[in-house]
């Protein structure tokens, strides 16, 4: 039997088919067309396939060449190939779209303030910040502003506090984002000093067009620390 290189080429030349005209039918370079013909290489199936249509030769006749079996193996090399990439491309998409599931839920989760989602944020780290009540000394629950550093970062947070003297109005809240898991009643001594101005003495309550976001970080809704 005729081998695949020169079958291709004395049925193009049969057909009166240039190298080019063959190319653009199989959507490939001239180049790739001329390597199959010289011998120095072989189409993948897909390709195959068309060129069986186009010079009306069956898959069974180009395969049964001098080099069947090289052929064979190729394709064959070729269609493991493509399972294993399209396995690869599945798997790693998969990933990358349960990675932003869990970006957007902890993004959530930041800018809405849930404690729930902020307490299993792995992205979060356990804050200690510094914050004054207000002067009502039998509150259950308050929601006032924790400095985390001297810099103004930190937000507002809600928890719970039991009866605490006018000298003791101040707190130290060990907080990760927004879910606090630690509160203590302190006086404003026990304040690090680069926090005290930063902490203030009056509470002041919540208020959105006055004070902006809870959080006070450019991207509140990004699922990290500030």
């Amino acid at each position: 039997m005729m081998q695949f290189f020169k079958m291709l080429k004395a049925r193009r030349k049969q057909l009166d088919i240039t190298q080019k005209e063959l190319a653009d039918k199989l959507y490939v370079t001239r180049q790739a067309v001329s390597r199959w013909g010289n011998n120095l290489g072989y189409p993948n199936l897909d390709v195959l396939t068309r060129i069986s249509e186009i010079l009306e030769l069956s898959l069974d006749e180009l395969l049964k060449g001098k080099e069947e079996v090289d052929v064979v193996n190729k394709i064959s090399k070729d269609v493991r190939s493509k399972k294993m990439y399209k396995r690869i491309s599945i798997i790693v998409s998969t990933i990358l779209a349960a990675l932003v599931a869990f970006l957007f839920l902890f993004g959530y989760g930041r800018y809405t303030q849930n404690n729930m989602i902020d307490r299993f944020n792995p992205f979060l780290a356990t804050k200690y910040g510094y914050g004054v009540l207000p002067e009502k000394y039998k509150v259950s629950k308050v929601d006032t502003f924790i400095s985390d550093n001297p810099f103004g970062d930190g937000e507002w947070l809600r928890f719970e506090t039991g009866q605490y003297a006018k000298q003791d109005k101040w707190v130290v809240v060990a907080h990760k984002g927004s879910y606090v898991s630690s509160v203590r009643n302190i006086s404003d001594k026990e304040i690090p000093p680069t926090l005290r101005t930063q902490v203030g003495t009056e509470y002041f309550k919540y208020n959105k067009k006055a004070m902006g976001p809870r959080i006070s970080k450019k991207l509140n809704w990004l699922p990290f620390n500030s």
